[in-house]
């Protein structure tokens, strides 16, 4: 009875730590037959490629008789075996919860690939992921409340069929969000951010917390700014919206640099003082370097001249250029003109253009990492935290 007993525990106590996968299985039926995984090949019969696929869970389509083999050898029944193997499958292609209708849906309005480029999604087949990240990027509440923007766009002569249509779709609604979000309540105010306008230049010798300091500024004057990190294809260096009547400014660099930061504030400063009622009536304007319509072209050129007399006119860097290989007198000069002396080195590589190899080299060694600036105010496309919560908690810090 005794021997019965002890007999009975130790079956009980084998069955607490039974495999409870196929590789496990087979790997205690090799220990117990004392035999190598090619001597099992060579019994069932089967590929080392397709009993791998079976054990592993990785192979989807099976021929049925070498199921049959397998739990055999294993010495348990074949319904056992198809289970396991079910399982083992399951984890690695787990259902798709995402249905055929807003899988149809995201392909046609989202450009995956440039959206895996930027780190928004990891793949471009995981669909369940894909919808997570938009809905939380965009703050929807279902895919299906996607709306693509209109085409047309303020200062255009005509309907505008830009490239990479689906990327700046989402880049332009990527921003509207974030302007919903943070609801500015201040009323714009043009007479006072003229009054504020002069002193604007002088915060871009500040490298870390100028900028901030000038979004928290304009806040209070009505004009909400936010920085949007660009995305693959698109050539925005800005842009400008009418939310709720008021102007909001999105930075973006696509350039890199840290002038052509203050460059394209300043420019869109311009916009919002006077192109805004054109604004308002088409709700945004994108600065984007590939809308070649004349129209667009003569308003930004008057934008990006505004910008360049403002932060260091053409007449004091030809007053300069002598000095140009000089870094201790430039610094002097730029800070005596209350910019950052990067933004003349950048100014003068663009008017060099090809005609100084040495320009950009010079601009390059002496502009500052921009992420010095963008890192507090930046909001990464690989940023999984819901948008709603990045802006609550940014109205207590910036926007307030």
């Amino acid at each position: 009875m005794a021997k019965d007993r002890y007999k009975d525990i130790d079956a009980l106590l084998g069955n607490l730590f039974e495999p409870t996968t196929l590789k496990g299985l087979f790997e205690r039926q090799l220990q117990e037959l004392d035999i190598t995984s090619t001597t099992a090949l060579g019994i069932l019969g089967i590929s080392y490629r397709t009993l791998n696929g079976i054990l592993e869970g990785t192979q989807k389509s099976v021929d049925y008789t070498n199921l049959i083999k397998l739990a055999l050898f294993l010495k348990i029944p074949k319904e056992q075996l198809i289970k396991l193997y079910v399982d083992s499958l399951e984890k690695n292609y787990p259902l798709i919860s995402v249905s055929s209708e807003k899988i149809n849906f995201i392909k046609e309005n989202f450009d995956l690939a440039a959206l895996k480029k930027s780190g928004l999604i990891d793949s471009i087949t995981d669909f369940e992921q894909i919808e997570k990240r938009i809905l939380s990027r965009l703050g929807l509440r279902t895919i299906f409340e996607y709306q693509k923007p209109p085409v047309d766009v303020a200062f255009s002569s005509g309907q505008f069929n830009p490239k990479n249509q689906l990327t700046r779709s989402f880049w332009i609604h990527a921003a509207t969000t974030c302007f919903d979000e943070i609801g500015n309540p201040n009323e714009y105010s043009r007479e006072e951010l003229i009054r504020q306008f002069p002193q604007i230049r002088w915060y871009s010798t500040n490298i870390e917390k100028g900028i901030l300091q000038v979004i928290k500024i304009l806040y209070k004057l009505g004009v909400t700014v936010i920085y949007q990190p660009p995305l693959q294809g698109l050539k925005l260096r800005g842009a400008t919206f009418a939310v709720n009547g008021k102007p909001c400014i999105v930075l973006t660099n696509y350039y890199g640099f840290y002038p052509t930061l203050w460059f394209a504030l300043i420019h869109e400063l311009y916009h919002v003082l006077f192109d805004f009622e054109e604004i308002k009536a088409d709700r945004y304007h994108l600065t984007d370097d590939s809308n070649d319509q004349q129209s667009v072209l003569e308003r930004e050129k008057l934008a990006d001249d505004f910008a360049r007399e403002y932060l260091f006119c053409k007449e004091k860097l030809n007053e300069l250029r002598k000095y140009i290989n000089d870094p201790v007198y430039v610094k002097n000069y730029a800070l005596d003109n209350h910019v950052h002396p990067s933004i003349i080195y950048v100014f003068q590589a663009f008017d060099d253009g090809a005609s100084d190899r040495r320009s950009w080299a010079r601009a390059k060694k002496y502009c500052p990492d921009i992420k010095l600036s963008t890192d507090v105010i930046d909001i990464p496309w690989n940023d999984d935290k819901n948008i709603e919560d990045v802006f609550r908690a940014r109205r207590l810090t910036i926007y307030n």
